[in-house]
């Protein structure tokens, strides 16, 4: 399932959430634009979901029935999460020909594509403000980058 929580760049055009009507118009925009096929929940006009699950933009998580965490990122990665969901089916249902199988945690760095000029005119979508935002923060990160490769040095 894909919870949606907020809009995460608001803008003149399409702006933070008043109603719980401007939210679920916001899902189904979200849901059309990118070709989210599988099913939306949509959280809490005070987002309760969110806090609950750590308040990052873009969030993965997979919860097993009994509500164990099997898998947690802090960015969605549709591929990733796949990758992942395969794996542990297979992990579940194999048998050794001696002993049985077992669950481990791992820590990993995984990547993802970026298209940037697809996320700028979204951010477009929403209004200028959003894409004004934006490119700020990515200064500030970049500025951040360069303050602690000096420091390393």
């Amino acid at each position: 399932m894909f919870v949606y929580t907020r809009e995460a760049h608001p803008g003149e055009r399409v702006g933070p959430h008043a109603s719980l009507d401007d939210k679920l118009a916001g899902a189904r925009l979200l849901r059309d634009e990118v070709g989210i096929r599988r099913p939306i929940l949509v959280d809490d006009l005070t987002g309760t979901a969110h806090h609950a699950y750590g308040l990052l933009p873009n969030m993965s998580w997979v919860i097993g029935r009994g509500g164990r965490i099997l898998y947690k990122s802090d960015w969605t990665s549709a591929a990733n999460v796949e990758g992942f969901l395969t794996r542990h089916m297979q992990g579940r249902t194999r048998r050794p020909l001696a002993g049985t199988v077992g669950p481990y945690l791992t820590e990993q760095v995984e990547y993802r594509d970026l298209d940037r000029e697809a996320f700028y005119q979204r951010l477009h979508r929403n209004g200028s403000r959003a894409y004004h935002e934006f490119k700020r923060a990515e200064e500030i990160w970049r500025g951040r980058e360069t303050s602690r490769n000096q420091q390393s040095l």
